[in-house]
């Protein structure tokens, strides 16, 4: 089954596409800028936000010979992990990188004992941008949880979903 983003064959398989810890503050600055050139879905509060995040919490960068996306990640508790942030540039999305992103973060979550995986993204269903980050998640396993609206932080309504880690 191709993931919704995915085009043709296109895909990280067989390329040189790896995935490492965000490393320093030019790597920073180069996900500010993929998440800047993404303004359907980052605003300027978020892009703030973001900011303080990279350099915060855990982000992993999937590169070729340069950046190609990001993920970031901040525990909630012993158990469950956070999504905060997930971009990958516009001429790459539709590739995969943004699955062996989240691929990566779920093995990495396993191994350091993480059961459960929240993302929280819009809950604004008639902004067409997040049907596909929607859809993306509900492919990749996660279960809509909650609409919240509207959500405190963001003064918007923001959806919740999860996914299991563990065998059950």
């Amino acid at each position: 089954m191709k993931s919704p983003n995915q085009q043709g064959d296109e895909k990280t398989k067989g390329t040189n596409v790896g995935i490492i810890p965000l490393k320093d503050e030019r790597e920073l600055e180069v996900c500010l800028q993929i998440a800047r050139n993404l303004s359907e879905w980052f605003n300027e509060a978020g892009l703030r936000t973001m900011e303080h995040d990279l350099r915060e919490e855990t982000t992993f960068v999937a590169v070729d010979d340069k950046a190609l996306g990001f993920i970031t990640v901040k525990s909630l508790n012993g158990k469950a992990l956070e999504i905060l942030w997930m971009a990958v540039k516009r001429e790459h999305r539709g590739k995969g990188i943004g699955t062996e992103l989240l691929r990566f973060v779920e093995e990495w979550a396993k191994e350091r004992g993480f059961e459960v995986l929240v993302v929280k993204t819009s809950g604004d269903l008639s902004y067409e941008p997040y049907e596909g980050t929607r859809h993306f998640y509900e492919w990749s396993g996660f279960v809509r949880i909650a609409l919240i609206n509207p959500y405190p932080e963001w003064g918007e309504p923001a959806l919740i979903y999860v996914k299991c880690l563990r065998n059950v």
